[in-house]
């Protein structure tokens, strides 16, 4: 079980239990307000920080350019390695560039809801009457800005953060303007100076529906605008991204096989074009969708948003939402397209960062109400929000702004801390953060995707790089047999560049092995192994203790030890006669990570 009491799903054949995630305790959300500077930004999350991956970066900028210089200057190629430069060049703003996390889902789904619970501020509109229309890709920057750029090509512009809203959420019944601006726009670049956007851009996309319910289907043709566009647009842009947050909401499937299939038949299943595990659809190497995408349970995570509307029928939502996120992985096969699925109360914890003091107070008031009956009255909803209940000692209108931030279980579970002790706004925020599985859902993504981001972007790159003979086009090759070989010899040898880091970084060859655990090919191996196998690379910790499943006071000598003693175990297993395949290499690639852990002690 994790810390916040969801199920930590880690696959692989021969099962085995799981080590609890380390502890994460976040600070107060910040209070809302104008952006502060970033010296005195007080966001909650201290942001990612994972171990440095030594040399993966710079060994693929370094292939990069050695593949470039094999085909020569632009200015002085032949037309024909134009297109492969020009992949070239996207292999590099790849390798530089932050890594891209999309959030992907039906429309309503709680993606921005997500995205604000995550940042713990308010950055992205949300609403169940809102529509999100436009990509949105949030960024690491000194001060919040909004960049539009725009489909026909014109130059991008800056628009003040107050602007965001009117660039992404469906305009007015009498806006023409503002819905021909909508129509024009392709996606916006989002800067903000929160800490957890260090490691990795989040991108917000529209929604996977192809069939919108009527009230979506209705703006939808106000603006001009399909809803197999908003489609396209979000499965395009899932595809230009490192990793995936698949989002599926509590209450918009009639079971779990569905709640799957809005992904798989989005070709964001395993083995479709451009989804985990597939080639990518011909869009050109290096394009969206293309070899590269995300790859399966690797680099894709689920949320289960909205759990918090289980209650009343359910007094403990959170547990009602593991529940089904175990269904869905195990009886609906979400285990193949996803490394974990995490239930959370995705409202509570986007509120959390929003209370004031003076919200702070009215909870403390409602906490004096006896239990059951604040319940039976935070039950009924709408009353709640406008009767004069004499028997709750805060005003409707006040009562509506709790009940809007927070819904019935939020309210009520606020109250609960209150009573058990909890007196002070930030306290309550962290505790509120906590109890709705986000502090978790935060540190899962950082570690899982913010610690080997280049490693999931160099894999991307070898990927696309092996289809850079595909670029050469026929019709402007040479027509001399020679001379149109030697083109192809060259591109060949750069690809070499790239087909030879597999060789070259070990780390490589670890997220190769932790493919093939998830994809289960590791037949043979027992659970304590597998488990082993996901520790020693880093899946629950990267400092060294931690890949040694140590303590992290452990002495040097005593991890030593362990490192030699693990190293004879997986040496021996190498030498199985019954072991081949991907169960073998795993087995040659974990002694070698041991032993280059123990030359490090």
């Amino acid at each position: 079980m994790s810390p916040g009491g969801g199920r930590w799903w880690r696959f692989g054949r021969g099962g085995g239990e799981q080590p609890p995630a380390p502890p994460h305790v976040p600070g107060p959300p910040p209070v809302p307000g104008p952006a502060a500077a970033p010296s005195s930004d007080p966001s909650p999350h201290p942001g990612p920080h994972p171990e440095p991956e030594p040399g993966v970066r710079e060994a693929t900028e370094r292939a990069v350019a050695e593949a470039a210089a094999l085909l020569g200057p632009r200015h002085r190629a032949p037309a024909a390695l134009l297109p492969a430069l020009d992949a070239l060049d996207g292999y590099r703003e790849l390798a530089l560039r932050p890594m891209r996390v999309a959030l992907v889902g039906r429309v309503s789904a709680g993606k921005s809801t997500l995205v604000n619970a995550l940042l713990g501020a308010h950055r992205v509109e949300t609403g169940a009457e809102e529509l999100t229309f436009n990509v949105s890709r949030l960024t690491h920057g000194p001060e919040r800005t909004v960049t539009v750029h725009y489909k026909d090509g014109r130059p991008a512009e800056r628009h003040h953060p107050d602007d965001l809203r009117a660039l992404t959420v469906r305009a007015r019944d009498d806006d023409e303007a503002g819905r021909a601006r909508l129509r024009a726009v392709d996606h916006l670049v989002v800067t903000d100076p929160s800490p957890y956007l260090r490691s990795f851009d989040l991108v917000d996309t529209p929604g996977l529906d192809s069939v919108l319910g009527a009230d979506s289907a209705n703006t939808l043709r106000f603006l001009g605008r399909s809803p197999d566009e908003v489609r396209a647009d979000s499965i395009g842009h899932a595809g230009s991204a490192d990793a995936l947050v698949l989002v599926f909401a509590r209450g918009l499937a009639r079971g779990e096989e569905e709640l799957l299939a809005d992904f798989t038949g989005a070709g964001l299943g395993p083995g479709a074009p451009g989804g985990p595990g597939g080639t990518g659809a011909p869009s050109g190497p290096g394009g969206p969708g293309g070899p590269g995408a995300p790859g399966g349970a690797l680099t894709t995570v689920g949320a289960l948003t909205k759990v918090e509307l289980y209650w009343p029928e359910h007094p403990d939502p959170l547990a009602e939402g593991r529940r089904v996120a175990d269904r869905v992985m195990s009886a609906a096969g979400g285990v193949r397209l996803m490394y974990d699925l995490r239930p959370l109360c995705s409202l509570v914890g986007a509120a959390a960062a929003l209370l004031t003091e003076a919200d702070h107070a009215d909870l403390a008031e409602l906490a004096t109400v006896e239990p059951a009956l604040l319940a039976r009255r935070a039950a009924r909803g709408p009353y709640f929000t406008t009767r004069p209940y004499p028997d709750l000692p805060v005003p409707a209108d006040r009562r509506a702004r709790l009940f809007g931030l927070l819904a019935g279980y939020g309210l009520t579970l606020a109250c609960g801390l209150i009573r058990d002790g909890v007196d002070d706004l930030p306290t309550l925020r962290a505790e509120l953060d906590r109890r709705s599985g986000l502090a978790d859902f935060r540190s899962l993504l950082a570690d899982h995707f913010g610690a080997r981001a280049d490693l999931i972007k160099l894999r991307r790159i070898v990927d696309r790089a092996r289809t850079l003979p595909d670029t050469l086009p026929a019709d402007l090759l040479p027509a001399d047999p020679p001379s149109a070989a030697r083109l192809r010899a060259a591109v060949d040898r750069a690809v070499g560049r790239f087909v030879d880091l597999e060789v070259q970084q070990h780390a490589f060859r670890e997220l190769t092995v932790l493919r093939d655990c998830y994809d289960g090919r590791l037949t043979g191996l027992v659970g304590p192994d597998l488990l082993e196998l996901r520790r020693s690379i880093g899946e629950f910790g990267t400092t060294t203790a931690a890949r040694l499943g140590l303590p992290e006071h452990t002495p040097r000598l005593d991890q030593r030890r362990t490192a030699l003693a693990r190293l004879a175990h997986w040496s021996t297993l190498t030498t199985d006669p019954t072991f081949a395949g991907p169960t073998r290499r795993a087995c040659q690639v974990l002694r070698r990570t041991y032993e280059r852990l123990a030359a490090t002690l």
